[in-house]
Parts: C-alpha cells; structure tokens; sequence
C-alpha cells in the first residue's frame, strides 16, 4: 500500500483529501466507533432479552459480559447476528416469547478464561476447509456449503441456508457455489486493489464484511451481479463468479456491497430520517423511493465516485500490479417508460449522484434528524470534492441555531425535583462521548450524547436551578447564559421524553 502522509505535509490531492474524508466522521465513517458503539448495543441488547426469557437468561448474560475479542465474533456472525436483530424487533413490539439468539448461542458460550482468545465465529466454524476471503486486510471467510457436525451444527447450519435462501428470494435456490482458486484469487486481489486505491475508505468497509458467498441467480430484472445481506443475512457480501473476472470488477462490487454493509452498522446506532415513509420520485427506476433509501444510495454513489477518481489517477505501479482500469464506465440503463428513459438522462453514476443529492438538499430541515443533517453535510461535501458539478451543501449552522429552542420556563418549571429512573442498563462509550441506556422496564434503547449524558449524570434530586449552575460548572459556560439553559431545557426535555427521568413537582 502507499505509505501514508506525514502530519506535517497536508493532503491536497482530492481524490486523497476524500477518501480521508469518507472515513473521518465519528458517527458514520470512522468504523472503530461504529463498531464500538454497536458491541455496546450488543451488550446492552441482550441484557435487555435477559430480563424478559428467563429460560435464557444465564446465556445471554454471560455472553453480554465477554470481553470484545470474544463477543465480536458472535455480533458479526450472520446467523447470530439475525437472531439479535428479529429478538429485539420482537422485545419492542411485545411479542418477544424465547430468544432465538439464546438458543443458537447455548453451543458457543464465550469462555473469559481461554488462554487466547479465538477470532471464528460459530457459522465460519462449519466450513470445511476453511477459507480467508483476504488475508491480512481482515477476518472475512468464503461460504461453501457447510459441513456440520453435532445436532447444535447441524441446527446452526438449517438456520444458515434458510437465511441464504431467504435473502436470494428463492426457497428452492441451489447451495453457494465452490468457487475455482482462480476466483479466490481475484476475489483477495480486488480486496487488494480496494485497500491500495482508497487506503482509508476501501480498506474501512471491508472490515464490515464477514461472509463472501459465490451463486447463480436469475430474476425477472436478470442475474444477480452482487448483493449484501443486510437484515436477512446480515455482514454478507454475495456474487456471481463473473464479477471475479478482474480485480477492478471484483473491487468496485466489494465496495458496493461493503459500503452498504458499513452504513447498515452505522444507521443502527444512529438514525437520520424522522419520517421513515416519506418518498421521493426516482426519475430512472419506476415508482419512489424511501429518504433512507435515497441516503443508502448516494452513500454508495459517492463511494464509487471516489473510486473511479482514484482509478483514473492510479500510478503505474498499481497498472503494472492489476492491469489497467476500465477506459469507460459502464452505462446502467434505466426502466423502461421511465422520464430518464424517455430523456436519455441519469445513466451514470454522477447523474444520479447529483439528483439525489439536489433531493437530499431540498428535503425540508424537519425530515432530518440531527445526525440526518450531518450525514448529508458530510457526503456532499466529499462528492464536491470529486465531481465539480455537484451540487454544493448547505451551511445549515445557522439554519441549526435559529432552529434551536430557548429555554422556556413554562415547558420546564424551576420548581420540583429532576431524579433519574431506576433500575436501568447502561453502556459508556467515554471515549465518544455517549451513553447507551435503557430503563429495565422498557424495551427500548436511548443514545444519549455527552450534553444530554452530563445533564442525565446530574438529575440526582436537585431542581433545575440547582442542575443548570452544576451544567454550566461542567461545561465551562456562565451559570446564567442563555446557552446553558438552552442545552439543559432541551436535554430535560427529550430524557423526560425518554422516561429516563422524572420531574416531580
């Protein structure tokens, strides 16, 4: 890989300056604190499950208490990580029963005590030979068909196939397809190319990627090229052989399904939209599409953008190594009868970026949430840095404090007691600065940033003159600033929201 700029020289090439960019943010692409946060909500998830399956209940602590070497494993394993995501779905709408996640985790108990801790998780321990997908650029494994043995295997292994099937749309699909060496090969040399073109973003989503499994099939919008699991098999990447033929092809497909991969990690920890059934025109498909969905896409046209600039200006020695890059890009044709087919319009990828991105931008300040702004602030920024044409994001700093509520006695009176809810589960994250945490007799989870936690770590029992004077000594600001009581209405106000502290008059 090329060696990395020292701090003292600044990056001025773009194409550099953006694939640092794509990797800088805390919340959605710095895949550390991603994955922090969610081994945090992990952890706090299955507490939650203990309170509710007692019948689990011994399992799911002693996997919640595991150390990170061993609990990772298990978060990333697709089939566990299935069972989590449907149990918690169904602790929140109240239909929870018995935990699926305890009962597949029973055979594969994390044992603090090992000697060393052990990176495979259970559903990579059914295949026989056991095959790296790219060594040394991560923990990724290659489906074949498993081999189990033992009846907790063989369960393991029913419940695999049935993701497998399920996530293909085909009940009857044939099993995962033995890929040749020579497919392996430019599967590890793809991942290589990603990881050299785009040191910091390639190389970051392919950590998100656990399983890479080989099929055929044929749908009535035509073959499968690539997908990535998502919920139905989560930390999968699947391909059709063919798009093993070159290291270019093969890179650009793991960016693809990775960076989707990433950003499902990411959304679980944090959401962006308010109004999750909000659509918007998508001139070159027929029908509309989600704002999630309008987000998941330019997330991804954004990546690739960055890549193909990369491509484009790649030295020789990366030519020399992987062969030259595609001259031209492949156009994707729209749906018929669609206005882009009528047009001729929105066949490339920057096409498409920029209309959902002039979508993004005229989506009212309301259907964001607060991370949904920073995300659009941060992809924008990053595809002008690769495409002079796009559109440029909004300053919405301003548009933030006008927004933004003074503290208004009637909505939180002096008088009275703030006192937190107890009993709750609680994870610290301090060195991103947020608490996750969830009241025993809830079923919801509640991300508390360092303002919000501050002034939580202070509803001890004192009124709300006596919790601004200790904000304010916390923080660094005067007592009587407007600021300061701004920050702590509207934290009181969303942990009363939260139920996660009363004030009792």
């Amino acid at each position: 890989m090329p060696a990395s700029p020292s701090a003292a020289e600044p990056v001025t090439d773009p194409v550099a300056q953006a694939d640092t960019m794509l990797c800088a943010d805390r919340q959605f692409g710095d895949s550390a604190a991603i994955g922090e946060r969610n081994l945090a909500r992990f952890r706090l998830g299955l507490t939650m499950l203990a309170r509710h399956d007692g019948e689990a209940a011994d399992v799911l602590r002693t996997t919640a208490a595991a150390a990170d070497e061993h609990l990772r494993p298990l978060l990333y394993d697709p089939v566990l990580r299935n069972c989590f995501e449907v149990d918690l779905a169904r602790l929140e709408s109240g239909r929870l029963g018995h935990s699926s996640f305890g009962a597949y985790v029973s055979g594969y108990v994390p044992t603090p005590a090992a000697d060393a801790p052990s990176s495979m998780g259970p559903c990579e321990a059914l295949i026989r030979p056991h095959r790296s997908a790219w060594p040394g650029l991560g923990d990724a494994w290659v489906l074949t068909e498993p081999t189990p043995h033992g009846s907790s295997q063989e369960k393991l292994t029913g419940r695999l196939m049935e993701l497998y099937r399920g996530a293909l749309g085909d009940s009857r699909a044939a099993a995962p397809v033995d890929p040749a060496d020579s497919v392996r090969a430019v599967l590890r040399e793809g991942a290589e190319l990603l990881a050299t073109l785009l040191p910091a973003a390639g190389a970051g989503v392919l950590g998100h990627v656990t399983m890479v499994g080989f099929t055929h099939r044929e749908s009535e919008e035509g073959p499968l090229q690539s997908m990535s699991g998502g919920d139905p098999l989560p930390s999968t990447v699947l391909l059709a052989p063919e798009r093993c033929t070159s290291p270019w092809l093969a890179a650009e497909s793991l960016l693809h399904e990775g960076a989707h991969l990433k950003l499902f990690d990411a959304l679980r920890t944090g959401s962006v939209v308010k109004n999750a059934t909000e659509r918007v025109p998508i001139p070159w498909r027929i029908g509309s599409w989600t704002v999630i969905r309008v987000f998941v896409a330019l997330h991804f046209y954004v990546h690739l953008l960055v890549f193909r600039a990369a491509a484009a200006s790649a030295g020789e020695a990366v030519r020399e190594r992987f062969g030259p890059p595609p001259s031209v890009e492949d156009l994707d044709e729209p749906s018929p009868g669609t206005p882009a087919a009528r047009s001729g319009q929105y066949r490339t990828s920057a096409e498409r970026a920029r209309y959902l991105a002039e979508c993004v931008l005229s989506l009212p300040e309301q259907a964001l949430t607060e991370h949904g702004h920073r995300f659009a602030r941060w992809l924008l920024t990053a595809l002008r840095l690769v495409d002079d044409d796009a559109p440029r994001p909004h300053d919405r700093a301003a548009a933030t404090t006008r927004r933004a509520e003074p503290w208004q006695p009637q909505e939180n009176p002096s008088g009275g007691v703030l006192q937190r809810i107890t009993p709750v589960d609680a994870c610290a994250l301090p060195g991103l600065g947020q608490l996750v945490v969830s009241p025993t007799r809830s079923a919801r989870m509640h991300w508390l940033n360092a303002r919000s936690w501050t002034v939580y770590s202070l509803c001890d029992g004192r009124d709300l003159g006596s919790v601004r004077t200790a904000y304010a000594r916390a923080v660094d600001l005067p007592a009587d600033s407007e600021e300061v009581n701004r920050q702590v209405s509207d934290s009181v106000r969303r942990l009363v929201a939260a139920d996660l502290i009363t004030h009792d008059m």
